[in-house]
């Protein structure tokens, strides 16, 4: 069964499958979008994307499971070599990779209730062609149940920029409220920290 779910963070309901799947490149760089809210909010899965071979080509089209105790599935799939040159090469997705990455996730997962990303289509993940991406899904993922999460993805600096622009509007409003707002903003971004040791945001 294959579902489409646009314009919602799939950060926001990951709790509802049983396996998250997560484009990403072979530098073991999780620095925008998706990939990074995974990197900053469960650094195990980060942890053992760091395991593996900075540059190893071999990695692509290969998936690797992250798991930890009570914490969801992770599976990263390395479906890019990063892009250098944006200015000359917008497209960077290695949809082979991403075809041999669905084909061991359809085998592996099979009956498992499992999201994603339009993986491959972010600026962040690949920068590929929504048509072509989908028909690869819905071609190599028919023992799953996948639920397609379909949205643009911010940077870092977008996320940022989002929350205090929504900070600044309660300010307008409820200066009580967006005080409250920014102490629970600072105090989450110091328990981030607190459990992935480098990064608050």
């Amino acid at each position: 069964m294959l579902k489409i779910i646009e314009g919602v963070d799939l950060y926001e309901e990951i709790d509802k499958y049983d396996v998250i799947l997560v484009g990403t490149n072979i530098y073991c760089s999780m620095s925008q979008g998706f990939q990074r809210k995974v990197m900053l909010n469960y650094p195990y899965v980060q942890d053992e994307n760091m395991s593996t071979k900075y540059g190893d080509e071999t990695k692509l089209g290969t998936i690797l499971e992250c798991k930890k105790e009570g914490k969801p599935t992770f599976v990263l799939c390395y479906i890019n070599k990063g892009n250098f040159r944006p200015d000359l090469k917008k497209d960077y997705l290695s949809y082979e990779s991403l075809e041999n990455c669905l084909k061991l996730v359809n085998i592996l997962y099979k009956g498992k209730k499992v999201a994603c990303t339009m993986l491959g289509a972010s600026k962040f993940d690949g920068n590929g062609d929504d048509e072509r991406i989908f028909e690869i899904i819905a071609q190599n993922c028919q023992s799953l149940d996948l639920t397609i999460y379909d949205y643009i993805q911010l940077s870092r600096s977008e996320e940022m920029k989002k929350v205090r622009v929504s900070e600044l509007k309660l300010k307008e409003i409820d200066l009580e409220a967006y005080y409250e707002a920014v102490k629970k903003r600072k105090e989450e971004a110091y328990e981030r920290i607190k459990n992935n040791g480098h990064a608050r945001y």
